[in-house]
């Protein structure tokens, strides 16, 4: 309209110009010629605003139409559009304004559901880099204005839903292992190992069947599986009831049998779900089996633990050390040095053990060096090194983590004795600077794990590392090549402490492997003098011990001071000596550690699996002996989460007793 009116007005302006050039030629008569040209001109100005009024009525139309567009188009995203809008303020967190779509989620009964806590909770997970919520059985994904304080959001139940079906379709590979199986059928005859057979294959086709997965049986003691993961959700839903399944049926037959498993799922191709489901079979071996690991197939994913409730029973053979002896011998004779290092705060178990592997090392001339923190020492050790001053070859032996940077060169070995996890070690910066790395330990293995190490021997079934290290040497021991006399002691006082004097946790290996230390002439009156207490230790345990409260009739907590600081022995001790009294079948002591982190010792007596409890708190060890150190917290909030995680497995705890 606006460029048809600019044309008319351009049209007339021409005419009329003509007119006027007209007029001044023809018409002579110079009054007549000025009134005509003002009557012209009075036209010309008429019709101008004849049409620039025309243009504005026009223009306010198009203004008016525009606005109800809007109005209905933003009348339609409001009620209309399935998606929910909320408006907040920005100090209070109270919703201010819900779209009627928001209002049909979070209005129930006339009251709302949208409290300042859960918009709160919202902008808390932008925070994490999260976009879903769920309410009720719908999943919404949100997005947040904050210069604007509004929250949208869209319904993606059915997207969530095709996703999760997408999930649960995948392939899903287990493995299943039957613990001990060579030892229970050893003294078997053919017509019992027949009947064995026939009980546990019943067992788990019976299980399996459940879960319509398709299986096949390997051979006596292995079975292999192929699910969806849904259904391997369903298995862990139900904490795979089959570990206790068969373990209290076989419990009434001569031989007790227990499971172990491996499964994966998520791998890029079948090979790799399978090589990871193997894994997962093996660490749940290493952790004394009885037990579930379930793990995706990828490097960065954390594995689930079900299961592991009995204690570990000795699933290693003289065969199997004597093989590891073998070949830790070929790593040493391809390692120019060894550098061998425990825990944190090592006691007499890291540090006899230590020495042992220096002495292993010895045997094939390789330099060995034990590295220790000097500022990380507890009491054990400290009379340890006053006791090396006598024994200046050994105690040349000992350097600080930054003269093991200096020296290590790129083929030199460390070994890790006593701990798996690389984040316990005395220096993490030192471990990250070896490519070779041996693992000797013998606690169960945790999802931290060092990637690829050259050699992994890890028995939780043995008592001690100083226990599995005597084994190594003394496949590899003649008449030239024996231990010193203090080498053995500090092995004996490390299989002492761990043994709590050969009172737990001890096999027949345990006592042979005592008896060749002391053909080694250990001294047992050196070792009491390096385990014994001092008068001060003696009062800060009776000060602890004073602050025990039941939890259960049988299990005690002890807090320490939030002030005072205490050593891991002192802790331990506190432990053990609550465990000599009578009607205490488990005790967990809590203090402030000396590296200002709060540490619990969990000890039992066999009946109460404290294992189970340090790992739900992120920490770990053995069914009757194990801890946890939790950084960033007081010693009444650890207290809290102990108590909280005790009376959630409450039943798990008793029921675990082997």
């Amino acid at each position: 309209m606006r460029k048809i009116g600019m044309k008319q007005l351009l049209g007339f302006a021409f005419v009329l110009f003509l007119l006027e050039v007209l007029i001044l030629f023809f018409i002579p008569n110079k009054y007549i010629s000025i009134l005509a040209l003002l009557v012209l001109n009075l036209f010309l100005i008429n019709r101008i605003i004849y049409l620039i009024r025309r243009i504005e009525i026009s223009n306010t139309e198009k203004i008016r139409a525009a606005s109800r567009i809007a109005e209905k188009s933003l009348d339609y995203a409001f009620n209309e559009v399935s998606v929910g809008i909320i408006n907040y303020d920005p100090d209070t967190k109270e919703a201010k304004w819900l779209n009627p779509f928001a209002e049909d989620i979070f209005k129930k009964d006339g009251q709302s559901l949208l409290s300042p806590e859960l918009i709160q909770n919202y902008l808390s997970l932008v925070d994490k880099g999260k976009d879903i919520f769920k309410v009720g059985e719908h999943v919404y994904r949100f997005n947040i204005d904050t210069a604007q304080n509004t929250i949208t959001f869209k319904d993606i139940t059915k997207e969530s839903n095709l996703y999760q079906e997408k999930l649960g379709m995948q392939t899903a590979i287990g493995i299943v292992s039957v613990d001990n199986y060579d030892d229970i059928t050893d003294n078997l005859d053919d017509k019992e190992i027949s009947y064995l057979n026939s009980f546990i294959t019943t067992m788990i086709s019976d299980w399996m069947d459940q879960y319509q997965v398709f299986y096949k049986r390997l051979n006596a003691e292995r079975y292999f599986f192929i699910a969806q993961l849904e259904d391997v959700q369903k298995m862990m839903d139900e904490k795979f009831q089959i570990l206790d399944k068969i373990r209290k049926e076989s419990s009434t037959r001569e031989s007790s049998v227990t499971l172990s498993m491996g499964i994966s799922y998520g791998g890029e191709t079948l090979n790799q779900t399978g090589n990871t489901a193997q894994t997962n079979l093996d660490t749940a071996l290493v952790r004394g089996g009885d037990q579930v690991v379930v793990k995706e197939a990828k490097d960065d994913a954390k594995p689930v633990f079900y299961g592991g409730r009995t204690a570990s029973v000795a699933k290693r053979t003289r065969v199997r050390s004597r093989a590891m002896s073998t070949a830790i011998q070929g790593i040493l004779s391809e390692s120019s040095d060894v550098y061998i290092m425990g825990h944190k705060y090592p006691d007499m178990d890291a540090i006899g053990s230590a020495f042992g592997m220096a002495r292993l090392a010895k045997f094939h001339d390789r330099h060995a060096w034990i590295v220790l923190d000097k500022n990380e020492s507890i009491p054990d050790v400290e009379r340890v090194m006053s006791e090396l001053q006598k024994y200046p070859d050994l105690a040349e032996q000992i350097i600080t983590p930054k003269e093991a940077m200096k020296k290590k060169t790129d083929s030199s070995l460390l070994i890790m004795v006593d701990y798996h996890k690389p984040s316990l070690s005395i220096s993490q910066d030192l471990y990250e600077q070896f490519e070779k790395v041996v693992i000797i330990d013998h606690h169960r293995r945790g999802d931290e794990f060092p990637v690829k190490p050259l050699l992994s021997y890890i028995e939780s079934s043995a008592s001690s590392a100083s226990e599995l290290v005597t084994e190594l040497i003394e496949y590899q021991s003649n008449s030239k090549r024996r231990l010193d006399k203090f080498e053995a002691t500090l092995l004996l006082a490390g299989i002492f402490v761990d043994t709590k004097s050969f009172s737990v946790r001890t096999t027949s290996r345990t006592f042979d492997v005592a008896s060749y230390l002391r053909t080694c002439s250990a001294d047992s009156s050196l070792v009491q003098y390096l385990l014994s207490s001092d008068l001060t230790s003696y009062l800060e345990m009776n000060s602890l011990i004073a602050q025990s409260e039941y939890v259960t009739s049988d299990t005690v907590i002890v807090t320490g001071s939030e002030e005072k600081e205490y050593d891991s022995v002192t802790a331990a001790k506190t432990a053990d000596t609550l465990l000599s009294m009578v009607g205490i079948n488990a005790a967990f002591v809590i203090t402030k550690r000396t590296d200002k982190q709060i540490g619990i010792s969990a000890r039992s007596n066999g009946s109460i699996n404290v294992q189970l409890i340090m790992e739900n708190l992120g920490g770990g060890g053995h069914f009757t002996n194990a801890a946890v150190q939790l950084p960033n917290v007081t010693v009444a909030e650890v207290k809290e989460q102990l108590l909280r995680v005790i009376h959630q497995n409450i039943n798990v705890m008793y029921d675990s007793a082997p």
